[in-house]
């Protein structure tokens, strides 16, 4: 027979894992969203990849407060310099984009 402890553990080991495929599901969706985005404009997503920054509260199109996930990624327009953009995720919709460039573009969704 299980103890109370021991469901305990496999309830907390079943959480884990969930949250760990939906955390790589948003990642790969912010990627494709990234790649997206980048050609889109012609500019270069370097190195294909998005680092995770932070879980913040961000206004979403309707201005509610929710939990978003930010990542950052670098891109560059002429293949010499590398500028940093950052993707604010909700769930596995892109709430903004900002570009960090000579002007900051930011696009809302």
């Amino acid at each position: 027979m299980y103890s109370i402890y021991d469901l305990c553990i496999f309830f907390l080991l079943v959480l884990l894992v969930m949250y760990w495929w939906r955390t790589r599901e948003q990642h790969t969706s912010a990627l494709n969203f990234a790649r997206k985005y980048c050609k889109e404009r012609e500019i270069q997503l370097l190195d294909e990849t998005l680092v995770f920054q932070k879980i913040a509260l961000s206004k979403n199109s309707s201005g509610q407060k929710v939990f978003s996930r930010i990542y950052s990624f670098d891109f560059c327009r002429d293949g010499q310099d590398r500028n940093k953009g950052e993707i604010v995720l909700c769930g596995y919709s892109v709430i903004r984009v900002m570009l960090e460039t000579e002007q900051l573009e930011i696009t809302q969704y």
